[in-house]
């Protein structure tokens, strides 16, 4: 969360607009000196405003994550600016605009958002769904006591972004963090709603909270869960349901004790107290005031002095003990002079003073009362010199003082009368808002009324208009798909058409292919057989004839020559018989084929061809296998002629149906894309050759650096 604490929304500028100071429990009194007929520190009389904020601020400061307070905030701003120079990450960079924000908000409201802006554009592009979750919360915390701004739209989608950061499925400790942030916002709404008198909405909020921070291992989890049993306490005794207050108060002692922050376990000590006493339980009610009394003592805290020594003289004072309520008055007295809190300086002089005539002790009430009533009128506590002239009038009267006795009853009727005249105004301009408001109401009716109306007569007429548009939309749509299905049949019929004459031409590829090898089988078996039998005869009779005839030298060189030739004819002859129909495919299938026709060519010494073949146990279809070698052939054939390479590397892999064919020469390359426009017998045989066994051929060469082509079929 963010550090840091904004100047108007701080901790300690809060208690300065409870006192007017910077002390906090001695302007109890100020809370509620505007109630009628106050009856200054009686316990059934709790102080709500007090114990309201108290518990507000106490969640505000977890809100904030235990902030420091600021003592040197112009220092903070300088050296988070120059940190945001040189940010660590975008995670810190959002940190330290919202830090900024919180810093400037006090007293450059401008520069504020425009650092919390920065902050929640940057979130936002990061898609960090807790940092902007974060920017409404923190608008919301900013606004939510100096503007009119309505805050609980922007704790509803903080609350939103914080269940979709949870959604993410994020770290352990990141949904917790996350839980715990969805539970400070449904506080904020509780604290709002209790403002607003909306108490019943506001305790389940409070709960909701209670148990998030029940189930987390946050270091502030005892004092958060304390804070927010105080304050659903806080509205059960607004609702005049002590029983309820105390049940809830009494709930946050275990959290108070784990939590050890003993200034806060004596206030919830006293506030047990005041339960008590709303309930008559008055022993009860000192009991759990002397429980705080050593706190009070150890901490020796002026705020905690002052509500021990009042609360003590107030129970005192309810068990009609008068001399313990006067010594404890005195010593609350005492403390007030201290902190120079005129109001209740003024309210306990008076309880002193009324104290006194129980004793009938009229001096000595009438010198306490003398004391409260110039500060009274210096500072115009209306109400409370309302009630020290009531008592002077009295005082004046058991000592007869007629006279002094009806002036101070004139000034008590004057400002009574004065005090019914703001009430009465006060009454009259609540009764005109509530009027106006509900003037409001009947306008906003009657305009919904209007709005209604119209609404209908411009759906009548946009019925209509819808009408003859879906029926022109319709007649469209029909349209489209009449004419869609018409070039649908067209295509259909184009494709059969395309797939008759594709069929067509691979039916005479078929037979040409299997002609031309059917040609090829006579033409081998008749050269094999015929012309290779009739030189291999010519041959015989010339040797017989060498051993049988005498000839010349010359002549037997002449005659060696042309043995040599026949020789050669021959073994031509069969390499060509060899070549048109190979007897290994026949006999032995394509694997043995092709290895036998790679070692061959690597025997001219003119080329080395490696030859590698996987999966190739079982024969293919002997139709495919004569297609498959004729490619193979035809490919080396080219790298021979054209590719000036040394090696050539011939693979054959197959797997299942799959046969991959790849030959791969490191030639000297060539571009690819003179290929389309080839017209030589060489690529268009081997293309007619892989369409006819529906094979996918893929060729791939550079410059210098070789050619690879793959053949692949399905077998």
């Amino acid at each position: 969360m963010i550090t840091g604490q904004s100047p108007e929304t701080g901790i300690v500028p809060v208690f300065q607009k409870i006192t007017g100071k910077g002390e906090f429990l001695p302007g109890i009194w100020n809370c509620v000196k505007g109630k009628s007929n106050f009856k200054p520190l009686l316990l059934k009389q709790r102080c709500y405003m007090f114990r309201s904020c108290i518990n507000n601020i106490l969640l505000l400061s977890i809100w904030l994550q235990c902030s420091l307070f600021a003592f040197s905030q112009n220092r903070r701003i300088d050296s988070m600016e120059n940190d945001l120079k040189h940010p660590k990450d975008d995670t810190s960079r959002i940190t330290l605009l919202y830090n900024l924000a919180e810093e400037y908000y006090g007293y450059d409201t401008a520069k504020a958002m425009q650092y919390l802006e920065q902050g929640h554009t940057k979130a936002e592009k990061m898609h960090y769904l807790f940092q902007v979750a974060n920017y409404y919360e923190m608008k919301a915390k900013l606004f939510i006591n100096v503007s009119k701004l309505d805050v609980m739209p922007l704790l509803d989608t903080a609350i939103s972004y914080y269940e979709k950061n949870m959604a993410r499925k994020l770290s352990l400790s990141d949904v917790q963090q996350s839980k715990l942030s969805i539970a400070t916002c449904k506080s904020q709404k509780g604290i709002i709603l209790s403002k607003e008198g909306k108490y019943k909405e506001a305790i389940p909020l409070f709960l909701e909270a209670v148990e998030a921070w029940k189930l987390s291992d946050d270091p502030e989890k005892n004092e958060a869960i304390a804070n927010y049993y105080g304050s659903i306490s806080t509205i059960y005794y607004d609702l005049k349901q002590p029983e309820k207050a105390l049940e809830y108060d009494e709930a946050a002692i275990p959290y108070r004790l784990l939590d050890k922050n003993e200034e806060m376990l004596a206030m919830t000590y006293f506030y047990v107290s005041d339960d008590l006493v709303s309930l008559s339980q008055v022993d009860s009610a000192l009991f759990y005031v002397q429980q705080a009394k050593p706190l009070a003592e150890k901490l020796n805290k002026h705020k905690l002095n002052y509500y021990f020594f009042s609360r003590s003289a107030a129970i005192y004072r309810n068990k009609k003990d008068y001399d313990q309520s006067v010594f404890y008055y005195k010593k609350a007295l005492a403390e007030a002079e201290k902190g120079n809190d005129l109001f209740n300086i003024c309210a306990i002089n008076r309880a002193i003073a009324e104290c006194y005539q129980k004793f009938d002790d009229y001096n000595s009430a009438r010198k306490y009362l003398l004391t409260a009533l110039p500060v009274t009128v210096a500072n115009n506590y209306l109400k409370e010199e309302l009630e020290t002239l009531r008592n002077l009038v009295n005082v004046e009267d058991k000592t007869n003082h007629p006279a002094q006795a009806y002036i101070y009853l004139k000034q008590a009727d004057a400002i009574n009368d004065s005090l019914k005249t703001i009430e009465s105004k006060a009454a009259v301009a609540e009764i005109e808002n509530k009027y106006q408001a509900a003037e409001k109401e009947k306008e906003i009716i009657q305009l919904q009324k209007d709005k209604q109306i119209q609404a209908l007569s411009i759906k009548q007429k946009s019925t209509l208009n819808y009408i003859l548009v879906g029926s022109l939309a319709g007649l469209l749509v029909l349209g489209f798909l009449i004419y869609r299905n018409y070039r649908q049949k067209q295509q259909l019929q184009q494709q059969k058409i395309s797939e008759l004459e594709k069929d067509r031409q691979l039916m005479a590829v078929d037979a040409m292919l299997k002609g031309q090898e059917e040609e090829r089988g006579r033409l081998a078996k008749d050269l094999h057989d015929g012309l290779g039998g009739m030189l291999s005869g010519v041959k015989y009779s010339l040797n017989n004839m060498k051993d049988n005839l005498i000839i010349t030298p010359d002549n037997m060189a002449v005659f060696e020559r042309s043995l040599d030739m026949i020789d050669a004819s021959i073994k031509e002859l069969r390499r060509v018989a060899h070549n048109m129909m190979p007897e290994m495919l026949t006999k032995f299938g394509l694997d043995e084929a092709l290895k036998e026709y790679c070692n061959s060519v690597t025997a001219t010494k003119l080329l080395t061809v490696k030859y590698q073949s996987f999966g190739m146990n079982d024969r293919v279809d002997s139709s495919a296998e004569i297609i498959i070698y004729r490619i193979v052939q035809e490919l080396l054939n080219n790298v021979l002629k054209h590719a000036a390479a040394t090696e050539v590397l011939v693979q054959m892999i197959r797997e299942d149906n799959r046969l991959n064919v790849l030959v791969e020469d490191n030639g000297k390359g060539f571009n690819t894309a003179i290929l389309e426009n080839n017209r030589g017998a060489g690529w268009t045989n081997i293309r007619s050759r892989v369409e006819y066994l529906k094979g996918h051929l893929d060729i791939h060469s550079e410059i210098n650096k070789g050619t690879s082509v793959s053949v692949e079929f399905n077998v």
